[in-house]
């Protein structure tokens, strides 16, 4: 044990990080995994509470189905273990080390070596050097994908507080981008005075700038700000979201700039039709293609399928690089999944004109028990300025 004066900062109670052990377990024990490795941040925070900005270097939770789990962090982040994270066994390595030869090393050390290890093969942040060295060092490693996400599927009361709190913080980031749109101004104007209004409200450090996209950019799926100055009738896309204790809530909304433009408001109107579809289907018991369907009925009416092509919406919540959790589910054409209250989403509609215009409106909602919750309070309506 590193010997320190930190104090420590739980984001939620001990009661709350036994359950989601539990849940966890539980999906470990359905699928003969008795040692789980979690390398993905979010599924890290959630087992433990652990957090960094350095999510990039190697670190791993360590959950076996029986016994205490422990973390695997390089030494400098470490110390935010102790702060921050529910579980405070700590193994650390130093850079001149094999941190791969030290989690196989801690897990002998345990006699947790020789039963079935699960790692995490679809996480962005377990590489294919890492899985090879663990496969020679390891007796039987098997695929665990999925098994942190089904336990995050629904979220708790204290998370869906976080949320609201986080939609809270993005509405005055909406507000203060879209009074900062007008003829002359850059799209780097929008993008800072959201991301000023929203941190000096509250607002944590994000995986994600503001994503501003204005003009012809805006017909540019993913597309962002980089110094283009607004011009009369120029589409303003607006996507952004605060975070607090982690947590997000996105929301999208147009602009467009000085004065009419009937292709631009055509756009919107027809992004708004469709949100709203969308949100009107949502209840417990239906399917996400059934919510997808609604949505995506209004834009091929309207002809427009080939300026959408794309999912209605995926799972949110918890995010370090992405505020994306598609890895939990997706709002698409034909999808499964049945909608039970706690069950998060972001819808986001978008319509692009490719290299002409673009415009877009989302919401984030919660599946409560008789409907849906939508957690921002921004108009959902075109800001013409």
């Amino acid at each position: 044990m590193i010997e320190h004066n930190i104090q420590q900062e739980l984001f939620f109670p001990p009661e709350e990080f036994e359950k989601r052990l539990a849940a966890i377990r539980k999906q470990m024990s359905a699928k003969n995994v008795d040692v789980m490795l979690c390398s993905g941040p979010e599924n890290i925070f959630y087992a433990s509470g652990y957090q960094t900005f350095g999510y990039h270097n190697y670190q791993l939770l360590a959950i076996p189905l029986e016994g205490k789990p422990f973390l695997i962090l390089r030494y400098l982040e470490s110390l935010l273990a102790y702060r921050y994270s529910f579980i405070q066994d700590v193994v650390t390595w130093d850079d001149t080390d094999d941190p791969v030869a030290i989690t196989i090393a801690a897990l002998k050390e345990r006699g947790l070596a020789r039963g079935a290890v699960g790692v995490e093969m679809t996480s962005h942040f377990f590489q294919v050097s890492t899985f090879l060295k663990l496969k020679a060092g390891l007796e039987q490693l098997v695929d665990g994908s999925g098994i942190v996400e089904a336990t995050r599927a629904i979220k708790s009361p204290l998370e869906i507080e976080y949320m609201r709190e986080a939609a809270r913080l993005t509405d005055v980031g909406m507000a203060a981008a879209i009074a900062e749109i007008a003829t002359g101004k850059l799209d780097q104007d929008i993008a800072a005075g959201c991301f000023g209004a929203m941190t000096r409200a509250g607002s944590e450090w994000t995986c994600r700038d503001p994503i501003v996209t204005t003009g012809d950019r805006s017909g540019l799926p993913h597309s962002c700000y980089m110094r283009q100055t607004l011009a009369a009738e120029d589409a303003v896309l607006i996507e952004i979201s605060a975070v607090y204790k982690r947590y997000y809530a996105p929301m999208m909304r147009g602009g467009l700039v000085g004065r009419p433009n009937a292709r631009v408001e055509r756009l919107a109107s027809i992004c708004i039709e469709a949100l709203n579809a969308a949100i009107d289907a949502i209840r417990p018991g239906v399917t996400s293609g059934e919510v997808d369907y609604a949505a995506r009925r209004v834009i091929e009416r309207e002809g427009m399928w080939e300026n959408y092509r794309k999912r209605t919406g995926y799972s949110v919540g918890l995010g370090f690089s992405s505020w994306v959790e598609g890895a939990i589910g997706s709002i698409k054409k034909d999808d499964p999944m049945v909608l039970q209250p706690g069950m998060c989403f972001h819808l986001p509609v978008a319509l692009r004109l490719y290299g002409e215009a673009g415009l877009g409106f989302s919401e984030t909602i919660v599946v409560t028990e008789t409907g849906v919750e939508v957690l921002g309070k921004t108009p959902r309506e075109l800001a013409i300025r």
